[in-house]
């Protein structure tokens, strides 16, 4: 086979492999997932945040950090839906700040949301600006709360 040919294909399976990683980044980034485990969060971290979940239905905690631009955007989509849904609560923690909190439950990236049941178990979580869509069936599903 000609070396140029060869080359040819080697480059075009690399762009071809990034372009489908950058689509299946895509299409999970904001996405909430089902925590399958009973993992919660600790009253003293709840406490720390300054989340108060007794007088929720549910709650949601936002990892994030001040120079994240996609973290203004998840805030802006939680404060929308906190307005839309009585009963729903959520507060804003800087992981710098919470590190205890991150390290538990292995953090990788903000924006982080965990969605709270309102005895502190996670019932699902997301890494990037979250899809109000699948907010309002997760707290429709495992919550009850509908609008």
């Amino acid at each position: 086979m000609d070396p140029i040919v060869f080359r040819l294909i080697i480059v075009v399976a690399i762009v071809g492999a990034a372009i489908a990683f950058g689509r299946w980044w895509s299409a999970r980034d904001g996405r909430l997932t089902a925590s399958s485990s009973a993992d919660a969060v600790h009253g003293r971290h709840l406490e720390a945040v300054g989340l108060d979940l007794t007088r929720s239905h549910a709650g949601a905690v936002l990892i994030g950090s001040p120079t994240c631009a996609p973290c203004e955007t998840a805030k802006g989509v939680l404060g929308d839906f906190a307005r839309e849904r009585e009963g729903f609560s959520w507060v804003y923690a800087d992981a710098a700040d919470h590190l205890a909190l991150t390290e538990e439950h292995r953090i990788l990236r903000v924006p982080t949301l965990l969605v709270l049941a309102p005895d502190g178990r996670i019932v699902a979580r997301s890494s990037g600006v979250p899809n109000v869509e699948d907010l309002r069936r997760t707290i429709d599903d495992h919550l009850g709360l509908a609008a």
